[in-house]
């Protein structure tokens, strides 16, 4: 049995339901997950600075027809910026770039994404590649935009190659980038089992634990969200939102 709660907020948007703050006082610590750092999350990630790991979701595509109402890349780099330099840890911020979809285009913003976070110092990363699932796909051709994977729901092997040689080229970009030694760079992935370039780890890892003061080894690594999942058991969920939110992302897995 776990010895830790740590509380994750992936049933919903963390910058846009701040339900999860009333909840921090029944877990050890938490991940927080947002693609718009609003005022209101501002000041909550700032007061629970010590008990908080920030992942912020930036894809690349705010802004467009994939994430209409998530602000523009610009306007995220911006924000993250003003959160670390009001005090929050750079440390315990995470640049999600989730989900990437293999195709050249994305692609190329994803790794725009990657190096210009690395240009200001930005150590830890989190990608996926895009699900679609019956629902996303509908959106897309009632949206127009194409499917990456025709009918089907995951990447071919040629498309994971594009994603992983994409992955390369940031490690090889970082040293000169971010003037940090390659082995402080971590890009980690959960349930992407055919990729080689990233750390393979759940969304709560050990090295989680370590950054929330709490005792690393006692992570386990059962998965019990799906296959291939990584995370520790001791995660549990803080929104009850359980919906699709306001950024109306096409690729949402709610309907």
């Amino acid at each position: 049995m776990a010895k830790y709660k740590i509380g994750v907020t992936e049933a919903g948007d963390a910058g846009l339901d701040l339900s999860w703050e009333g909840k921090l006082n029944q877990v050890d610590g938490a991940i927080v997950i947002t693609k718009r750092i609003t005022s209101d999350f501002f000041d909550a990630a700032l007061a629970h600075r010590e008990k908080l790991i920030v992942h912020a979701t930036i894809t690349g595509n705010g802004g467009t027809a994939l994430e209409p109402n998530v602000p523009i890349f610009s306007q995220s780099f911006a924000a993250v910026g003003a959160l670390v330099k009001s005090g929050f840890p750079q440390k315990q911020v995470v640049i999600r770039i989730d989900p990437i979809i293999p195709d050249e285009q994305y692609i190329a913003e994803a790794l725009q994404v990657f190096r210009v976070f690395m240009s200001v110092g930005f150590t830890r990363y989190r990608i996926s590649i895009i699900d679609m699932y019956p629902h996303a796909r509908k959106r897309f051709i009632d949206d127009g935009v194409p499917l990456p994977y025709g009918n089907g729901f995951a990447p071919s092997k040629e498309q994971s190659l594009m994603v992983d040689a994409m992955l390369a080229e940031a490690h090889g970009a970082f040293k000169e980038l971010c003037g940090k030694p390659e082995s402080s760079l971590r890009i980690e992935a959960c349930a992407e089992p055919q990729l080689r370039n990233v750390i393979h780890c759940g969304c709560v890892s050990a090295y989680d634990l370590g950054l929330l003061g709490l005792e690393s080894d006692d992570v386990d690594e059962e998965g019990r969200q799906r296959r291939n999942c990584l995370c520790y058991s001791g995660k549990t969920e803080l929104l009850d939102h359980r919906q699709r939110c306001e950024n109306g992302c096409l690729y949402c897995y709610w309907k």
